[in-house]
């Protein structure tokens, strides 16, 4: 059937003004798009709202532990066992128990088993590697956390000073910490603290009366939504989701690639913008005003995703002061003497001191990404080796330069930048981690301040001495395959010397006051906390330079360094104990060491603890080591792997002037 020419006309007209009307609309949508806005007129709208356009990312987002660093109290949330299990500890007793679907702490009596008090879990903090319990102050909103913490990789209850860096005798009380006005600001979206009584505990500090900021301030807080959600990185997404219901401006959306301006991409911002997304939580950080805590205290951070995060905050640095009498330098001890961050939460400063960053041309995003890889750590497998490295140093992507460059085997541990150029030197939840201060190794220099050397990271047989004519040699001349390093990597000669002159290396002064000739081992015992920690923790690493009996050299540093008043010392130096004994060889000949090791509990009082840690001693001592691998020799072990009495005693004697509370600020 053929149409009529006045039809036709009609339908082709309608199409011309369609299409006019369509460009039109495009043309509305690009301008709507690119229309100026301030972020600070937008309104957070919850995750929810996001997955209706982006349900894909959402999805990735919801794997990761940023969404359930904060949660309410059920049964999908809670990770602790609360079996009604007695928990002592400084001579006090708690009881966690379940009833109807509820979780409970119940504080008892050790003597007479009487209930003293009895607390309501009503919100959890974390879900990675422990869990903190929040109970609620009387009906107001002001949220508490409580002793102790579930720890998923021990599978235990742990109290929270054996989860700081303070020794034995630190307070049962010393880490119940209001939620409200440290925790809430990281572990949330769209924070208002409103804080209810700081004109009062002002007017109240005024007067002379004693004032615990930590303990006596009362809130009304109001957060968009408890854990770490979207807005938190691309901004509050009112303005985004009003833009996005119409038609022609979300068909700009699609067309454009999501560009936006009411809402922010950090992998699109320019410069270190995409950073300081990343620095909001990622650097420990004050109002950039004094002034401006009340704000903070009330309304919450003033920082926006896209800003520049230093008109809002200033991250904090070694020589940071805050105007608090008696703790002007609170900040001090989380870095280490050169100023290298060593608690975890301060990644952005650490990244920030790296030449790369400097030079423009490192980022957050190179390594992590929010959507991909693994949760843990938000690193794609890919990013896990050198690639990142490599898209820059394009030099060492042969097998043969990357040797050349690590003189270490180019498939080992030793030929993986991390290693070298990121160390792990960094102490936070329970855990060791890598430094974000990507360096070169300088013996000299990390023990002048005090800190762990990349190198003796894995050398813990091997001395400052010893690494300085590493590195010195690692200047002058070419890899060889017979380099001591390299020996000890693929165990030609995994006790292998360095040369025995000291050619050009002018003798170093270490901060510890450690023997620059002894073995890094030392920092076992005599180290500052962290530095402790940090040692005990590499010692069990299976990326060490020795393996088998060839580490049976750490065991008595170890069992010494389990008598250590520092529960993070005992625990990690355990657990670095078991793993050598792990990878020995089969026989039988270390079972009554093992079994006694199995009634060390690093948490129990000093009378449980030693008990077994001397079993296993005598156990130790009476092996026969006649035909075992000679301990190393600046170990200062005798030929029966013995540490002589007074070398240990100066060993303690150095660390108890080492002895610090370290306000870690989690």
């Amino acid at each position: 059937m053929k149409w009529p020419e006045t039809r036709i006309i009609a339908i082709a007209a309608t199409l011309l003004v369609l299409s006019g009307l369509g460009v039109l609309g495009m043309l509305d949508g690009y301008l709507n798009l690119g229309a100026a806005f301030d972020p600070m007129q937008a309104e957070f709208t919850g995750s929810q709202a996001c997955a209706d356009c982006h349900a894909d990312r959402h999805e990735s987002w919801f794997q990761t532990y940023h969404r359930s660093m904060t949660q309410e109290a059920s049964a999908a949330s809670v990770q602790g066992i609360f079996d009604g299990r007695n928990l002592d500890y400084w001579g006090l007793r708690v009881r966690p128990v379940q009833q109807d679907g509820r979780y409970f702490f119940e504080y008892i009596d050790p003597e007479s088993d009487r209930m003293i008090n009895r607390l309501e879990i009503e919100r959890t903090v974390g879900s990675n590697r422990y869990q903190q319990y929040l109970a609620r102050l009387d009906e107001s909103g002001t949220y508490v956390r409580l002793h102790y913490l579930w720890h998923n990789q021990d599978q235990r209850w742990i109290h929270m000073n054996a989860a700081f860096l303070g020794p034995d005798d630190t307070p049962f009380d010393s880490h119940v910490a209001i939620w409200n006005q440290n925790c809430i600001f990281c572990h949330n979206t769209g924070v208002e603290p409103n804080m209810t009584n700081y004109t009062e505990l002002q007017q109240r500090a005024m007067a002379g009366e004693a004032v615990d900021p930590a303990r006596d301030t009362r809130f009304e807080s109001v957060v968009a939504e408890l854990g770490i959600s979207c807005e938190t990185c691309h901004g509050p997404g009112s303005e985004h989701a009003q833009r996005a219901s119409k038609f022609w401006t979300r068909q700009a959306m699609h067309l454009s690639g999501g560009l936006d301006t009411s809402i922010v991409n950090p992998v699109r911002l320019e410069g270190d913008l995409g950073s300081q997304v990343c620095g909001q939580c990622h650097a420990q950080r004050v109002p950039r005003k004094a002034e401006w805590i009340r704000d903070w205290m009330r309304s919450g951070p003033s920082y926006r995703p896209g800003q520049d995060l230093y008109q809002h905050v200033t991250p904090v640095a070694r020589d940071t002061r805050i105007p608090v009498a008696g703790r002007e330098d609170l900040f001090k001890a989380r870095f280490w003497a050169d100023g290298t961050p060593r608690l975890t939460a301060y990644e952005y400063q650490g990244m920030l001191q790296s030449t790369g960053h400097e030079q423009g041309v490192i980022t957050c995003m190179d390594c992590h990404s929010m959507h991909d890889g693994n949760p843990s750590g938000q690193l794609t497998d890919r990013n896990r080796g050198n690639a990142p490295c490599l898209r820059c140093h394009q030099d060492y992507r042969r097998e043969a330069a990357l040797t050349e460059h690590s003189r270490h085997a180019a498939d080992g541990p030793g030929s993986l930048c991390y290693n070298c150029h990121m160390p792990q030197i960094v102490y936070g939840v329970m855990d060791i981690h890598r430094s974000h201060r990507i360096e070169s190794p300088d013996a000299a220099g990390d023990a002048r301040n005090g800190r762990p050397n990349a190198c003796l990271n894995c050398h813990l047989d091997q001395s400052t001495r010893w690494a300085m004519n590493e590195l010195n040699r690692y200047d002058d001349e070419p890899a060889s395959a017979g380099s001591p390093i390299d020996q000890a990597r693929i165990g030609e000669d995994p006790i292998g010397k360095g040369p025995s002159g000291d050619e050009g290396i002018v003798k170093v002064e270490r901060l510890d006051g450690g023997d620059w000739t002894r073995s890094e081992a030392m920092t076992l015992l005599i180290g500052d906390p962290v530095h402790k920690a940090v040692s005990a923790w590499r010692a069990g690493q299976q990326d060490s330079a020795l393996r088998g009996r060839h580490r049976a050299w750490l065991v008595p540093y170890l069992l010494a360094a389990m008598a250590d008043h520092y529960p993070a010392s005992r625990r990690f130096s355990h657990q670095s104990l078991l793993r050598i004994l792990e990878d020995w060889p089969a026989g039988g000949e270390i079972d009554a060491l093992l079994n006694s090791l199995a009634g060390f509990d690093f948490m129990a009082s000093a009378d449980q603890r030693e008990a077994p840690r001397l079993a296993a001693l005598a156990a130790w001592t009476a092996l026969d080591k006649q035909h075992w691998p000679a301990p190393p020799i600046d170990s200062g072990l005798t030929a029966d792997y013995r540490l002589p009495a007074p070398l240990l005693e100066q060993f303690l004697e150095l660390g108890r002037h080492q002895d610090k509370q370290i306000s870690i600020g989690e």
